[in-house]
């Protein structure tokens, strides 16, 4: 099965690499956090997002379950801030 890959989700993709430093080509469902992702890179990503959308993640959102997958990311970024996928 292709899984199809929404331009949010590209852009999660792109944020990630660029904290990780590696090209990322993940399951959308695959906890980030055994990929490397850990709380100092978390917050780099966060930024660098809202920076890209120009929004502003609510302290309630920043929470370690919000950013463990592409998935969670893409979610919480569409149905709360709006963001097109």
């Amino acid at each position: 099965m292709v899984q199809q890959v929404s331009s949010l989700e590209k852009v999660i993709v792109l944020k990630l690499s660029e904290v990780l430093h590696r090209e990322v080509n993940l399951d959308f469902n695959a906890d980030l956090r055994n990929e490397g992702l850990d709380s100092i890179k978390t917050i780099e990503m966060i930024v660098n997002i809202e920076v890209e959308f120009d929004i502003q993640i609510e302290d309630q959102d920043l929470l370690v379950e919000n950013f463990s997958t592409i998935a969670k990311i893409s979610d919480l970024l569409a149905k709360k801030y709006g963001v097109q996928k």
